[in-house]
């Protein structure tokens, strides 16, 4: 079955093998836009195992933590903590979250999951949401919220069809005036510091 794509832009090549090589491209179909992987072979070679992978576009963020955890698992080393695995957070203020974990011993991930919550008539996902936070000895969700009220009001949309299509998801939502309270409470025990403590 073939799968007509719009003008598309290659983003990577690379061989898996002298008679094999993949092509990694943004397409569109439909107004929908795909990361597309590709095994292509040269003209002239017989092949019965060529493979094309889709990957929707609202499904980045979880493919970009797929990958971080592929490198950190085939890492040399592990460990407990996220000192040798440091982490790009979106804010400082999540960075502050996770300091404030760390101190307390709790364990976190970050981002590890994009929970889908839109589909288009044909089933591709056009929407999605990804908490900030995942504690995994709690099974809790946590999502940090310091906006603007307008996005505020648009995240907790968000969060609403969360908890309708998967209602046995845990989640909190840290609110800004939740969150400085917070910060508050733990600068005033004179352990707060930039780059974290013990």
């Amino acid at each position: 079955m073939s799968t007509k794509y719009q003008e598309s832009d290659e983003v990577s090549r690379f061989s898996v093998s002298t008679s094999a090589e993949v092509t990694i491209k943004i397409a569109e179909r439909e107004g929908h836009q795909f990361i597309v992987i590709k095994e292509e072979h040269p003209p002239g070679h017989i092949s019965t195992t060529e493979h094309t992978i889709e990957i929707p576009a609202a499904l980045l963020p979880e493919l970009k933590r797929a990958v971080a955890v592929l490198e950190e698992n085939f890492g040399d080393e592990e460990t407990e903590t996220h000192a040798l695995h440091p982490v790009s957070f979106a804010h400082e203020s999540e960075a502050e979250f996770a300091r404030i974990l760390d101190f307390y011993h709790i364990a976190w991930q970050y981002e590890p999951r994009t929970f889908a919550i839109e589909w288009d008539e044909e089933g591709n996902i056009t929407g999605s949401f990804t908490p900030d936070f995942y504690l995994p000895d709690h099974d809790l969700y946590i999502e940090l919220t310091t906006a603007r009220q307008p996005l505020v009001t648009k995240k907790n949309r968000k969060l609403r069809k969360v908890r309708e299509l998967y209602p046995d998801v845990s989640m909190k939502v840290l609110y800004a005036s939740d969150y400085r309270k917070l910060i508050e409470k733990f600068a005033a025990s004179g352990r707060f510091r930039k780059e974290g403590s013990g």
